[in-house]
């Protein structure tokens, strides 16, 4: 069962000074108002620590939010760019995370796998460099199944 300590604090404030007529000196009851002051200082302790268990998640949580919208931001800027500008920002805030010892290389690769992108090594590469690795690949995989590196040659057509 759980307690509001909270509330417990207050209802224990409220009974240690609890005056029954404006004639009357205060306090009532000194040992009984010294019992509800000092259950009342316990109970706000205890809110306190449930406040600070509540601070601590909402700040976790609001962390790991912030680190997935790094990480998507990262890997869209690697994966996604067509200009090297943009790119070189993307990879330069995970260098500048990196130096501060907040890595999200993996999470970044396993974001770009995710997008079904291709090989996430690829992705951090500029886009300029990129196409020409591709361009490579390509030519190399159609010389392997045409023999040459331009499928669409004339003198690689079949006589008739």
């Amino acid at each position: 069962m759980s307690v509001d300590h909270r509330a417990e604090a207050e209802k224990h404030l409220s009974l240690g000074s609890y005056v029954k007529s404006p004639t009357k000196p205060h306090p009532v009851d000194p040992e009984g108002t010294d019992f509800h002051l000092r259950m009342a200082q316990i109970h706000a302790t205890l809110a306190a620590g449930q406040t600070a268990a509540a601070d601590a998640i909402a700040y976790r949580h609001t962390i790991q939010t912030m680190r997935f919208a790094l990480v998507r931001h990262v890997a869209e800027g690697l994966a996604l760019s067509e200009g090297d500008e943009a790119h070189q920002h993307a990879r330069g805030l995970a260098r500048h995370l990196d130096s501060v010892g907040l890595n999200i290389d993996r999470e970044v690769d396993a974001y770009i796998d995710e997008l079904g992108w291709g090989d996430p090594s690829d992705a951090w590469l500029n886009p300029t460099a990129r196409r020409e690795k591709w361009d490579g690949q390509a030519a190399e995989d159609a010389k392997q199944l045409f023999g040459s590196s331009d499928p669409w040659a004339t003198d690689q057509l079949p006589a008739n």
